[in-house]
């Protein structure tokens, strides 16, 4: 079974005992929420949007996506990592790249792996 909601996107296997009960709170939490059977699920990775996407995608966009699921904003986020808000900015951009120092301070503040600025 498939479960996607807008944030964050969740990817779930429901089955056995309480499976009915616990769909039906999913879809009063999130009303928008797409439920499939398993045999409908389509992995992402294969699909055209997924391949656009990934096409168009860099360090930044990687960045901008946690830092807006931690909630912070560039300034909270250059207070924490000790990087000027202008640089941040220039990596959310894709005009500035992240280097391992800078990776590593990001990932300390949002609580990440470096690895994914890289």
């Amino acid at each position: 079974m498939l479960v996607v909601v807008k944030k964050p996107r969740i990817r779930a296997s429901i089955s056995g005992v309480g499976e009915k009960l616990l769909i039906k709170g999913i879809r009063k939490l999130y009303p928008s929420a797409k439920i499939t059977p398993e045999d409908d699920s389509v992995d992402i990775t294969t699909t055209d949007w997924w391949k656009k996407r990934k096409s168009t995608s860099h360090a930044g966009t990687m960045l901008w996506a946690y830092r807006d699921n931690a909630g912070l904003t560039m300034e909270q986020l250059s207070k924490l990592s000790g990087i000027a808000r202008p640089h941040l900015s220039a990596m959310e951009k894709g005009t500035r790249t992240i280097g391992v120092l800078s990776a590593k301070k990001l990932a300390s503040a949002l609580r990440v792996d470096h690895r994914m600025f890289l």
